[in-house]
């Protein structure tokens, strides 16, 4: 057997295979990672059976159950405490966060058309969508901002939901007071038994524990809807690059060509936006309202939180309403990139030379104008528009139900 001659073929081979690797330009390999997002939140949700995609039907109808009953005891100790302002408080604010929790679980694992927007994504990916490395990297601008806003988020929203199931040891921990706070539990639940034995608390504590993976998952949701969202963004970007790059031909036939590709894309992210928005709407103004009263809720902890009894440690609501605001920043700050897209769009189409094109092109032109005179929005409940003006309304409200709180507990 010819040794030299297998070890130079070999070497050939490895040689050839890193001259290919490294022959790939940067942008090349970021873009052939524009789908890892999707694969990170696939991952996550799958665990619990809730990726849209996949018909993990048994495991996701658990997780519902189990949060269900969860969410009736949670109410029946709120209508337990009904009249005592401190420990309202602390029971609504669980309640409207696991109600936002469960409507999205049900919503997110059953909707079609999430299923068929995560699909369109997919097919976007494909290289023969992108003409050009100036086009790549337009969508990746948009990519990489959806990647951040996971791997900020993720971290500090698994911070959050620990910290806010650890508080009762926390807090016992720091005050060294055995005797107050020994049999608290993480979530405010009516129990119908005893938790004076030690061995049936922690039991109850650890029954609780899912309520960390599903806190998560409600992040990982949003994750969802500002991917989608970004995506949107990146083809409107794509297409205004388009626009402004539009030779104005003699050819009539060239122009109507390159008019209908401009023209399905946009119909189709105008497709995308509106289903999503037509979709979600509702699922949006909960959550609009859900964090509006939690981010007052919480304040109100953190200002008396030296007051109130029952294990609210002060500077875990602090985490908690970073992480509720985060939450609502995504939603504004992704709104508001898909206004200005839009709007870019709008302005891209007055600027091409249609004043030398054909009769044909300027008809086309008239429509699309038309399509584009009211930018695309995500809303909650089809008035509210999420963007940036849209975040700061949201937090004068919360103060608002921060300083009603206030006068109530004087």
């Amino acid at each position: 057997m010819n040794y030299c001659g297998y070890w130079s073929r070999n070497m050939s081979r490895k040689y050839n295979s890193i001259r290919s690797t490294s022959s790939k330009s940067r942008l090349e390999i970021d873009f052939d990672s524009k789908k890892n997002l999707l694969l990170w939140i696939k991952r996550f949700l799958i665990i619990g059976g809730i990726w849209p995609l996949d018909k993990t039907y048994i495991r996701a109808t658990i997780w519902t159950i189990y949060l269900t009953l969860h969410l009736i005891a949670v109410y029946a100790e709120l209508l337990a405490v009904f009249g005592d302002l401190e420990a309202m408080v602390l029971s609504v604010l669980e309640s409207v966060m696991q109600t936002m929790v469960l409507t999205k679980l049900i919503v997110f694992r059953h909707s079609k058309i999430l299923r068929k927007l995560i699909l369109h994504i997919k097919e976007d990916f494909n290289d023969e969508f992108y003409d050009n490395d100036e086009e790549k990297k337009i969508y990746l601008k948009y990519n990489h901002l959806a990647k951040l806003y996971f791997k900020l988020s993720m971290p500090y929203i698994v911070l959050g939901a620990s910290l806010y199931f650890f508080r009762p040891i926390i807090t016992n921990i720091i005050v060294s007071d055995d005797s107050n706070g020994s049999f608290i539990l993480p979530f405010r639940t009516k129990l119908f038994f005893n938790l004076s034995d030690s061995k049936i608390y922690y039991l109850t504590y650890a029954y609780q524990s899912p309520m960390i993976y599903l806190l998560i998952c409600h992040n990982a949701w949003i994750c969802v809807l500002i991917t989608i969202v970004l995506h949107i963004c990146g083809q409107l970007a794509i297409l205004r690059h388009r626009i402004q790059g539009i030779i104005i031909n003699t050819n009539k036939d060239e122009s109507q060509i390159i008019f209908q590709r401009i023209v399905k894309r946009h119909m189709r992210a105008i497709w995308m936006a509106k289903k999503m928005d037509d979709t979600f709407h509702f699922i949006l103004l909960f959550d609009l309202v859900g964090t509006t009263l939690l981010l007052g809720l919480m304040s109100y902890v953190v200002i008396t939180g030296s007051n109130m009894s029952d294990s609210s440690f002060g500077p875990v609501y602090v985490v908690c309403a970073l992480a509720t605001i985060l939450l609502l920043y995504g939603y504004c700050i992704v709104g508001e990139c898909l206004i200005d897209e839009s709007n870019r769009v709008h302005i891209a189409f007055y600027q091409c030379m249609w004043y030398e094109s054909s009769k044909s092109f300027r008809k086309g032109l008239i429509i699309c104008l038309q399509q584009t005179q009211e930018p695309l929005r995500i809303t909650g409940g089809k008035f509210f528009v999420f963007s940036l003006n849209g975040f700061t309304d949201v937090l004068k409200t919360a103060m608002g139900y921060l300083s009603m709180l206030r006068k109530m507990s004087q």
